[in-house]
């Protein structure tokens, strides 16, 4: 397998100079470079430069992949946007999936590894599918910092008699974003549903959010529509949702799990999953099965006819209509006890269209892949 790698970054609240972008080229002649994105892949060599440095000084986004099994989502973010100890309790003790500390930011760091190598182009991800997990961070959506930290119980960096932290609601009806990240970084589904068990409805903010403002004083408002003038990039209703948010009771801290008990019922759920795809699939396998008689059965009331066609089709030259045809008319064959019949009667159809090696090399091939 040949070593593949691609790289690519986002600028999100302030598009890049024309400093920086002269910056970046001096670091890599062949990436795309654009006032908001470096993508570059690699086929050999790498970056010749630290992403973590890069996401420091440029990006507020960052995506990673190798085909060799590692799978990387970088998000930086403004440490006045974020609620810092809130959001320090689901990174706490894992190897990968790190809350680091850079200026006036915080970056949050998430990493898969597999051994399985990667063939599909569709595993690569794509950032712009995963961007807006940082938004929803931001607005104190708190959903993918407990996916990460599940990331981390996958990896074994937590310990078993560990407790979970908080909780988020909503888990069991996941952004698009949430979606994509657990895809991008293969969050065992089971865990998830586990995970699920104990998160509430997620409510809809927006008539409290209405009526928290209402509430407010004047200076208050004064405030944040000072903020507004003094930021313009600020996503204002972003910023005010998690406002609002904080303000609201702490979640409680009973009932809360073990690590321990939560792989016991990922495990339950995994086996239930199991059993129900099993079920499915052998549901499908016998419509198929049922399927493919009715089929046979209507060819069998004029097996003559059939093999007519069959002429017909290999002098045409429809060779793919023509395999098909000859493949039901072989497995009728062999459903009944006359497969000596089809046997004879294609080999006297070998030797009146010999001519016609386009039909007999698909058919040779096909049989050899049986």
């Amino acid at each position: 397998m040949s070593e593949y790698q691609c790289y690519e970054f986002l600028a999100l609240d302030r598009p890049l100079t024309a400093k920086q972008m002269a910056e970046l080229r001096a670091i890599s002649t062949r990436a795309e470079i654009s006032p908001t994105r470096f993508w570059n892949e690699y086929q050999w060599g790498d970056l010749k430069a630290d992403p973590a440095k890069l996401m420091e000084r440029y990006f507020d986004a960052h995506l990673y992949f190798a085909n060799w099994g590692t799978h990387r989502l970088m998000l930086r973010i403004p440490k006045a946007r974020v609620d810092l100890k809130q959001l320090n309790r689901y990174f706490a003790g894992g190897r990968e999936q790190r809350l680091t500390t850079a200026g006036e930011h915080v970056v949050v760091g998430l990493v898969s590894d597999t051994e399985e190598p990667e063939y599909e182009e569709s595993d690569r991800g794509a950032l712009v599918a995963l961007s807006p997990l940082r938004a929803e961070l931001v607005g104190g959506d708190l959903r993918s910092a407990y996916l990460a930290w599940l990331l981390s119980v996958q990896a074994d960096d937590v310990d078993d008699d560990a407790t979970e932290p908080p909780v988020p609601p909503g888990l069991a009806e996941l952004t698009t974003a949430q979606q994509a990240m657990i895809e991008f970084l293969r969050i065992d589904v089971d865990l998830v549903a586990a995970a699920t068990m104990a998160s509430a409805t997620m409510t809809d903010d927006r008539q409290p959010l209405l009526r928290w403002v209402a509430a407010m004083s004047a200076k208050e408002k004064d405030v944040w529509l000072r903020r507004a003038i003094e930021e313009p990039e600020l996503a204002l209703g972003t910023e005010l949702l998690r406002a609002y948010r904080a303000t609201r009771e702490p979640e409680s801290v009973q009932n809360r799990r073990t690590v321990g008990e939560l792989r016991v019922q990922a495990e339950s759920q995994r086996a239930a999953r199991e059993k129900a795809e099993a079920a499915r699939a052998k549901r499908a396998r016998a419509a198929a099965e049922a399927a493919r008689n009715r089929q046979l059965a209507k060819l069998a009331r004029d097996v003559d006819g059939a093999w007519a066609e069959l002429e017909k089709l290999v002098e045409s030259s429809k060779y793919d209509e023509a395999v098909k045809l000859a493949v039901d008319l072989r497995d009728l064959a062999l459903r009944d006890p006359g497969e000596t019949t089809f046997a004879g009667r294609f080999e006297a159809l070998r030797k009146r269209q010999q001519r016609r090696r386009g039909f007999f090399g698909r058919w040779k091939r096909g049989e050899r892949g049986r």
